[in-house]
């Protein structure tokens, strides 16, 4: 019997309304010969009784059941175990299509420079109500690694991996738990290609309670480090993050790098950035970026964050900006006065 060529690894947690419809579509792969990874952790919602119940029909499935220890712990854990050249990720919640497997593969075994391909997708609601079925990821290696540079061109639960790039790159980290996807591709484009298949081979789930809109603040922070030790790798300069659990405050980023002015600079472009996240950050996290905004750091785009808020009708968050912002504008106007006086 030839040995298997893919192993499959899907992390679970709280999942039960979606985890069958996703293991089964696996299972109905065209491809059919892999090992089917997925671990249990700690979910409290029946989600474990489901795959154990597919498990035991179905022997390619391996079915590992731990305490909560997050995503990035469940991924290495699987991915320690994995012995074939190629590895798929799949997301509890999603569906893939029947020919993905057989797709992928046969991409990756014809391009031994790829390191990862992902898919198309088309978005379903929980309900599995189709919301869009028209956007394309983007593809090509060298348009993939020019959008890496600015945000994730992959749809991390279609992305099949050549095992041993993904071990070369350093697998995933836990001081980007929030980001894990983003700052692996990231490292897997300094070393390999990646690019995306035409076709579309799944459908990503969108719910308000998935962990990247639940999460999207500490997202988006974590994804602009991913960013900035990337350009300290490509300028031949140590990862600043390495063997780190938690990342730490840009304050400190200016004696870590040795680069005055750096911490400032990422402040700046993560505030921007968050303005895409003013409606679904939590309350704490909604005050600490209007007090950063107050204290004068310089962002683009407060207006358009305005705006965000008033569209998901958070009409208090809109008030609460825009006097943050009004107090920015109060505090550069007196330090410009001053400086005239002067």
């Amino acid at each position: 019997m030839p040995a298997l060529r893919l192993s499959v690894i899907m992390p679970m947690h709280n999942a039960a309304p979606f985890v069958g419809m996703a293991i089964d579509s696996i299972l109905a792969q065209s491809a059919v010969d892999f090992t089917f990874y997925i671990v249990d952790d700690g979910s409290t919602d029946g989600s474990g009784a489901i795959a154990a119940e597919k498990a035991a029909r179905d022997p390619r499935i391996r079915l590992i059941v731990q305490e909560n220890r997050g995503i990035v712990a469940s991924l290495n854990h699987m991915l320690a175990l994995v012995d074939t050249d190629f590895v798929a990720r799949m997301d509890a919640d999603d569906v893939a299509l029947p020919l993905r497997f057989e797709k992928q593969l046969a991409r990756l075994e014809a391009e031994p420079a790829l390191g990862a391909l992902g898919t198309q997708f088309i978005e379903i609601a929980a309900n599995g109500r189709i919301l869009d079925a028209h956007y394309r990821q983007p593809t090509g290696t060298e348009t993939i690694r020019a959008e890496l540079a600015h945000r994730q061109p992959i749809a991390n639960p279609s992305a099949m991996f050549r095992t041993q790039a993904l071990r070369d790159a350093g697998l995933y980290r836990q001081a980007f738990r929030h980001c894990e996807d983003y700052d692996l591709f990231l490292r897997l484009s300094e070393i390999a290609d990646i690019d995306n298949l035409p076709d579309i081979l799944l459908h990503y789930r969108r719910s308000p309670g998935q962990m990247s809109v639940l999460n999207n603040a500490p997202q988006t922070r974590q994804a602009a480090y991913a960013r900035l030790a990337h350009y300290e790798r490509l300028a031949g300069r140590p990862d600043p993050f390495v063997g780190l659990d938690a990342l730490p405050p840009t304050a400190e980023l200016d004696a870590l790098l040795g680069q005055p002015g750096v911490g400032a600079r990422l402040e700046a472009a993560i505030l921007t950035e968050l303005r895409y996240a003013v409606a679904t950050m939590n309350d704490a996290e909604f005050a600490d970026y209007c007090a950063r905004v107050a204290d004068g750091i310089a962002v683009t785009g407060g207006g358009r964050a305005v705006l965000r808020c008033l569209a998901g009708a958070r009409f208090g968050r809109a008030a609460r900006l825009t006097l943050a912002l009004l107090r920015r504008a109060m505090g550069q106007r007196r330090v410009a006065n001053r400086s005239a006086r002067d």
